[in-house]
């Protein structure tokens, strides 16, 4: 089974400038790099000097285990206090096994990829 557990932090910036921004999140992000096998990203607010929003990403095969891991990345966040943490959310996603498949076997209709490649226009470059 795959699961996969989400986060979006918010942390709340003093800095004057994005640039000032731009160091708390690479050090925010690198310490957490290093610490935890994560991925770690800039998703929202990216213009805004005054706000940083991260998300975080775990995947696992036990979801206990991707909350703990979670958890502890969001704690060991909080605990850098290189910004406060004003914002969390967290999610769990569950797939199941592989040999259920991503798809309906018994769909009457199939489409290859190229007869759904042939259906599209091409994009055009103004």
């Amino acid at each position: 089974m795959l699961v996969v557990a989400v986060a979006r932090l918010a942390f709340s910036l003093t800095a004057v400038s994005l640039k000032d921004k731009r160091r708390v999140a690479r050090a925010l992000i690198d310490r957490t790099r290093r610490r935890f096998p994560v991925a770690v990203a800039e998703i929202e607010e990216n213009d805004n000097h005054a706000a940083l929003v991260l998300g975080c990403s775990v995947v696992s095969n036990d979801a206990q285990h991707a909350m703990s891991m979670l958890d502890h990345v969001v704690s060991f966040m909080e605990n850098t206090y290189l910004a406060p943490m004003i914002l969390r959310e967290r999610e769990i996603l569950h797939f199941g096994p592989l040999a259920d498949g991503f798809w309906d076997a018994e769909d009457p209709d199939p489409e290859s990829w190229e007869d759904v490649a042939a259906s599209c226009e091409p994009v055009s470059e103004d």
